[in-house]
């Protein structure tokens, strides 16, 4: 394993256990769009529909959903989000033992990258496994 310039070895994918999408709406303008994605989700991919959070909830300054969906199902559905997120913004964030390091260094965004208070997550937290999928896919991607 080469070091990188500061030293530093490359970290491994096996850190990651699942991941999250934070999917960022506003309740007034853009909810229905939101609804129509999360039920395009929901009918092509197994995954973890999380709570509608019309309010600023934890880190996240905008009312949002979650989507939890398992290291497996990546490569499939991010690159449908970017194709259909229309005008949402979307966070995908790796799962690992470092919340704050998740939400605030190691994710990606789709769309405009939108305000997140990572300082308000813990630095260390248990692994979180992916959840059980709530939905029974029905369609393609």
């Amino acid at each position: 394993m080469t070091d990188l310039p500061d030293g530093s070895v490359p970290r491994s994918n096996s850190e990651i256990a699942s991941f999250h999408a934070h999917v960022y709406y506003d309740p007034n303008a853009t909810r229905p769009e939101a609804e129509r994605l999360r039920s395009w989700i929901g009918e092509r991919f197994a995954v973890t529909l999380g709570r509608w959070h019309d309010v600023k909830v934890g880190p996240h300054d905008q009312a949002m959903f979650q989507v939890a969906f398992a290291v497996e199902v990546f490569p499939a559905l991010v690159p449908w989000l970017m194709l259909n997120h229309g005008r949402l913004s979307i966070l995908v964030h790796p799962n690992t033992t470092n919340p704050r390091r998740d939400h605030q260094a190691d994710p990606i965004w789709i769309g405009p990258a939108l305000a997140v208070h990572a300082d308000r997550l813990p630095e260390e937290a248990a692994l979180e496994q992916a959840l059980l999928p709530n939905t029974k896919p029905l369609l393609r991607p």
